[in-house]
This record gives C-alpha cells, structure tokens and sequence, in this order.
C-alpha cells in the first residue's frame, strides 16, 4: 500500500492556502466597502457644494449656513483622504496575502509532483516485484517438468 511520507505536511499547504484565499476574499470585500464608503462621501460633498452655490447665487446669501456647508466640505474631504488611506493600506495587505499565496500554490505544486513521482516508483517496485514473482513461478514449474521428465 502506497503512503506518501509528507501527505500531512501537503494538506497542512493546501488548508493554509485555502485559509489565505479566505482572507484574500475578506479584504476584497473591505475594499469594497470602503470604496462604496468614499463615493457616499464624495457625492454628499458634491450636494454640499451645490449647496454652497445655490446659496451663493441666491438673492439674499446666507454667510452662516455658506460656512457651515464649507466646514462640513473640509471635514468630508478629510475623511475621504483618511478612507483612500485605508483602502491603500488594505490593498497592500491584500497584494501580501497574494504574494503569501503563491508561495503556498508553489510548494504545494511541488509536493503533489513528489507524491505523483513517488507513486509511479510505488507502481513500478510493485511492477518488478509482481515479475520476479512471476518468474520464480515459471522456474519452478520448468524445474518441475525437468524433474518429472
């Protein structure tokens, strides 16, 4: 019975690599969270600013409500920064984890082509075993027929 040597160490791969696509799929998500979260900012920051212009273009400008909506385009605008740092930040990790990824396919790739290698060895000793077997059957039989004439 054929039993590879390393089959544990070549599961442990392929349940670290599924472990990294899992996480990879779990940043994928994040990122698009945070992308769906920068365009809800961008597009209300937009509404302040037209906001802004209305009341700029309008008879009477109010200067209070103008500075209030300009605060509030600064303080958007800040958060929007601090969002496309973070979706940078989890697009390194993710370019990491892909990296980590490949490595893991890598090895694993390699195990499995030992194993297959060291099963057709497997194959072929049991092969050569099977003839001598054989061989030995027919030398007795031969020697059988010699002797009884």
């Amino acid at each position: 019975m054929f039993v590879f040597k390393f089959e544990k160490l070549l599961k442990i791969k392929a349940k670290l690599l599924d472990e990294k696509r899992l996480q990879i799929a779990r940043f994928d998500a994040k990122i698009k969270e945070k992308e769906s979260e920068k365009r809800r900012l961008v597009s209300e920051n937009n509404q302040r600013r037209e906001r802004i212009f209305e009341i700029l273009t309008s008879e009477r400008p109010d200067s209070k409500m103008i500075m209030f909506l300009n605060e509030n385009v600064e303080k958007t605008d800040v958060a929007i920064k601090v969002v496309d740092f973070e979706i940078e930040m989890l697009k390194k990790e993710k370019e990491k984890l892909i990296k980590e990824s490949a490595e893991l396919l890598k090895e694993k790739k390699k195990l499995e082509r030992l194993k297959e290698k060291k099963l057709e060895e497997f194959k072929e000793e049991i092969s050569k075993k099977e003839m001598r077997f054989l061989d030995e059957i027919a030398s007795v039989k031969t020697a059988s027929k010699l002797i009884n004439g």
